[in-house]
């Protein structure tokens, strides 16, 4: 539906009389789609971007190309955000050892001065767009994954990140995603986690924000109740 919309806002653009509001407009609107997706093919002209996909996320668009995801951010400040991409490599890099559950493995390039991050497709389907009848039936087993998940993230401490803590260490503090409500992915069938996808946010922080970034942007979550019954499962974890 993205490049359907983007392509007809593109080429609608295009015959703006005036090449400036055009160039504005593109910029503005379509956060330099065209240019960002002609940087991509230059990069990787081998691809077949006849069966590409768009998607927009909150901060970037995501070209989804065979097995293959491409991030770019919205809008480029290009240093700052080659930064978090470095940060976002380093911190899936250092806890992956750590989790069951799949987490991103992370290549970044540039091309025409926009800064790309790829990584293979996490097979599966969103948490969030699943049926909420069906996410309440096996709700236990999702709460039961996530809370091992947390509980194994939360106790490991890998040395190569131990630069990128902005807060002191204390026992209430621990790597966190931050924003998983969003960026669960499970198959559909069996309702097993499949992996957690966009990292962007990941910091060393309040363990208990995981919780909350369950629930934090889905009304739809938080009606469920995830984020309560994951805590009451990662709670029987740390009794033991």
């Amino acid at each position: 539906m993205w490049k359907i919309l983007f392509e007809f806002a593109d080429r609608l653009f295009s015959i703006v009389p005036v090449k400036k509001w055009c160039d504005f407009l593109r910029k503005k609107v379509l956060f330099d789609y065209r240019c960002k997706l002609n940087a991509l093919r230059h990069a990787r002209p081998e691809l077949n971007f006849r069966k590409m996909r768009l998607a927009k996320g909150g901060g970037s668009l995501v070209f989804i190309i065979g097995d293959n995801t491409f991030k770019v951010r919205k809008q480029v400040h290009e240093s700052k955000e080659f930064t978090r991409f470095i940060n976002e490599k380093r911190i899936t890099d250092a806890i992956r050892p750590f989790c069951a559950i799949e987490i991103p493995k992370i290549n970044f390039f540039t091309s025409d001065n926009f800064t790309f991050y790829e990584t293979a497709r996490i097979p599966g389907k969103m948490l969030v767009d699943i049926p909420t009848h069906k996410i309440k039936k096996h709700q236990k087993q999702i709460s039961k994954q996530l809370a091992e998940f947390i509980y194994k993230k939360s106790f490991a401490d890998p040395k190569e990140i131990e630069d990128l803590k902005t807060i002191p260490t204390t026992s209430g503090c621990s790597w966190v995603h931050g924003d998983m409500c969003s960026n669960i992915m499970v198959n559909p069938k069996t309702m097993v986690i499949t992996g957690i996808i966009d990292w962007e946010w990941a910091g060393y922080k309040e363990t208990n924000k995981e919780f909350r970034g369950l629930v934090r942007v889905r009304k739809k979550m938080q009606k469920i109740g995830l984020d309560k019954t994951t805590r009451t499962e990662y709670e029987k974890l740390v009794n033991k």
